[in-house]
């Protein structure tokens, strides 16, 4: 997504691992699977879903752009900075016009993580992720 460009310190403003490919695919997927349980009970609209998907992804970005700043190689493990960084800017994107509970975003900071490194787990051992982390 950088075109390779690097940033005023002369590293990669995000590096290899974030490209429109991705982009687009993590908004589609998280615009659907935030959306989803909606066909239970109504829970956000299709434009929240969509918002806090591209909040979450920029928040992802967000977490690359420092984690170039602090040398670290792609795909290098930074707890909780991997884990967090795409839950708290959703989660702050939806405050700026929507109630968000203190209590939901603890629970997200706790839940996340956990799922975070369960699925990157799974992933390792299906072979999909080339790291456990």
């Amino acid at each position: 997504m950088d075109f390779g460009r690097n940033f005023v310190d002369g590293r990669r403003l995000f590096g290899d691992g974030k490209t429109y490919e991705g982009l687009a695919i993590g908004v589609f997927l998280g615009t659907v699977v935030g959306y989803l349980p909606n066909l239970l009970h109504t829970t956000l609209t299709l434009l929240d879903a969509l918002i806090l998907s591209v909040a979450a992804l920029l928040g992802d970005l967000l977490g690359a752009f420092i984690k170039r700043r602090l040398c670290m190689p792609r795909g290098h493990p930074a707890f909780p900075l991997d884990q967090l960084d795409f839950i708290l800017m959703a989660m702050l994107v939806r405050s700026l016009y929507a109630d968000v509970p203190v209590e939901y975003i603890i629970a997200a900071s706790v839940v996340t993580p956990i799922i975070h490194r369960v699925t990157n787990i799974v992933a390792y051992i299906l072979r999909l992720k080339k790291e456990p982390w």
